[in-house]
């Protein structure tokens, strides 16, 4: 009460000082100085944090909007995380709508090796996954952008070797056939299962992308690719990927059910815990397989033969049990 108005002003100018540096400290970011651009860009991205994506399916964003976006933001730069994010979500509620957005192709490919955000990342992936192999555009853009892929199979997220794995498998092109193969041999003994399972997925497409010419080269991809699958039914105890494994099986040699010799009681084991789906085409493949290899006994040793002696035990000791 006793300070003078100069002293209040004082006291008044400081307490603004203080509101605006704590505003400029938002989003988890500090902005020296009150930096405008920053402190845009914080809230930018707190509004789209809480807000909800509904706004990307609604038609309130144009595409040439996107494009713009997409084509001039430099991916050296952190600060165009927001704007990147934005690009990305509205393409892929653009593919959840129906639409064709392979346009957009060229520009998000560069961006496989975005360093500053993960999600980022996750979603370019799921992008280029829709449309490696849409035309032959896309291809060729994919085949340049290999080696991308290919370091995404050793990034330390699963996800991120998942689905680099299921885009470069996707990319149908005769020339890289001996690097896919290779990537799906390097994912088959990941320490993930998800991206185990995504490689057992991956021997069914590389599969089809073998012709039936039947020369030296062909059948021995196709001979690396049946070894890697039965590696997977042999030796890995997960239930998601012995359930990709046997439907991959159901796909590359129905017929070749001797190769179930050595995980039978495993895939028996493992049967409740696997998915509907999954159960479905194993409960098929294992049927396949008893009526082959397990033929109906026949003398003495039947299980009929067993089954009867069985009941005449239990029958004459209950009427012991009765008689005494």
């Amino acid at each position: 009460l006793l300070l003078s108005s100069r002293g209040r002003r004082k006291m008044s100018a400081s307490m603004m000082m203080t509101n605006t540096t704590n505003t400029a400290i938002s989003g988890g970011s500090i902005v020296v100085g009150g930096d405008p651009s920053a402190l845009l860009n914080s809230r930018l991205a707190n509004a789209l944090s809480t807000g909800g994506d509904a706004q990307y399916w609604e038609d309130t964003i144009s595409p040439s909007e996107i494009r713009q976006t997409l084509s001039s933001v430099d991916p050296s730069n952190p600060t165009s995380t927001v704007r990147l994010l934005r690009g990305m979500k509205w393409l892929l509620a653009s593919i959840s709508k129906g639409r064709d957005v392979s346009d957009f192709y060229a520009h998000v490919v560069k961006l496989v090796q975005f360093p500053h955000s993960l999600e980022v990342r996750k979603m370019v992936y799921m992008y280029l996954v829709q449309y490696a192999d849409h035309d032959s555009e896309t291809r060729e853009l994919s085949l340049l952008s290999i080696n991308s892929f290919q370091r995404g199979l050793a990034d330390h997220e699963p996800l991120i070797r998942a689905l680099a794995l299921r885009v470069l498998t996707s990319i149908r092109i005769a020339d890289v056939l001996q690097i896919q193969i290779l990537g799906v041999q390097k994912c088959a003994i990941d320490q993930s299962p998800y991206v185990r399972k995504c490689a057992a997925n991956a021997l069914a497409k590389l599969h089809a992308q073998i012709s039936d010419s039947g020369d030296a080269l062909n059948l021995q991809q196709e001979k690396v690719l049946l070894e890697t699958m039965q590696n997977l039914l042999y030796t890995d105890n997960s239930t998601m990927v012995m359930t990709s494994a046997v439907i991959t099986f159901s796909e590359l040699c129905p017929d070749r059910l001797d190769l179930l010799h050595g995980c039978y009681r495993k895939i028996c084991h493992m049967l409740i815990d696997m998915d509907e789906w999954g159960q479905v085409v194993v409960i098929d493949t294992l049927t396949r397989y008893l009526r082959r290899y397990f033929a109906k006994p026949r003398g003495m040793g039947s299980a009929e033969a067993i089954d009867a002696e069985r009941r005449v035990g239990r029958s004459n000791k209950l009427t012991t049990t009765n008689t005494t």
